[in-house]
């Protein structure tokens, strides 16, 4: 029976493993893509404003095209490990749905990306140990110990 405990453990390990890492390696095409969409609704924002400058929305339009620059150009300046954060920091919920609903994964090869899969297998592994924790059984002190005393 701990055979098979030991290799359904290591298997459920894996999957989590494999599932943070997949999720991890496409985070760089998701905010590829997401950038994508930004700019879109940048140009739009951008547009709307040129067109109305003798209207009264024009200053929430600028608000609204000045704080999508703000975005892309955060997102563009990250560096590979503080982009997570600065994503999460500057995020559009709208376009992030958006792009969510229409995204479609990618196979990067590149470096960055084999680190980030890299990075999530690890975190993964580390989640399934986490989540093992509360249905771990105490042990007491081993025979002949200070409880036999």
């Amino acid at each position: 029976m701990n055979w098979l405990k030991a290799k359904l453990d290591s298997l459920m390990s894996t999957l989590c493993g494999v599932a943070f890492g997949f999720a991890a390696w496409q985070f760089l095409e998701f905010v590829q893509q997401y950038r994508q969409r930004l700019g879109g609704h940048l140009d739009e924002a951008k547009l709307t404003v040129g067109r109305a400058v003798d209207v009264a929305g024009a200053p929430s339009q600028l608000g609204r095209a000045a704080a999508l620059q703000g975005h892309d150009t955060a997102l563009a300046n990250a560096g590979p490990f503080e982009l997570p954060f600065v994503f999460l920091r500057e995020l559009d919920l709208g376009i992030a749905r958006e792009t969510l609903r229409i995204f479609q994964p990618a196979i990067p090869v590149d470096g960055k990306s084999l680190i980030y899969a890299g990075i999530g297998l690890v975190l993964g592994w580390l989640a399934w140990d986490l989540a093992k924790l509360p249905f771990r059984k105490r042990r007491g002190p081993p025979p002949g110990g200070p409880a036999h005393a």
